[in-house]
């Protein structure tokens, strides 16, 4: 009798500690694709692309030719969260306490920052009708080494 009343918490408990698990690893990956994305923004400032290669090189300048960009490296480092180039943006600032500029041109120091946005949905009944969504984000940023095109 107590195991009855007892085994639906203990299922709901379980499922919790799954949906956790699926939400940190979530958040991990956006942080990961982050990461990714102002990686390759150090050294190459295009946007999209049709692929990400990085082992090849940056060809040219038009993104039809280019083997590698921010959002679709950023993109492709999450796959497995279904994550599309719209999810990655990408913001330009100069360096704190400077007179660089960072608008068009960019130049060599300044601050690329990469953010991506996803929306995690929880799978056990009871938690996704308290949580039905919940958006996380994750940005990093790093210095620019290289301005290309």
């Amino acid at each position: 009798m107590e195991f009855a009343l007892i085994f639906p918490l203990i299922v709901l408990i379980l499922f919790g500690v799954m949906d956790l698990g699926r939400a940190i690893y979530a958040y991990n990956t956006i942080g990961n694709a982050a990461r990714v994305g102002a990686r390759v923004a150090a050294v190459n400032q295009l946007e999209t692309s049709l692929e990400c290669n990085q082992s090849r090189p940056v060809e040219d300048a038009n993104p039809l030719n280019a083997h590698w960009s921010i959002k679709t490296c950023a993109a492709s480092s999450a796959v497995s969260l279904g994550l599309q180039p719209g999810d990655v943006t990408v913001l330009y600032s100069p360096p704190p306490s400077t007179a660089l500029t960072c608008g068009s041109p960019l130049h060599v120091g300044c601050i690329a920052g990469v953010t991506v946005t996803y929306t995690y949905r929880p799978m056990t009944p009871i938690i996704s009708s308290l949580f039905s969504q919940v958006p996380m984000e994750s940005t990093s940023k790093v210095p620019i080494e290289r301005v290309f095109p």
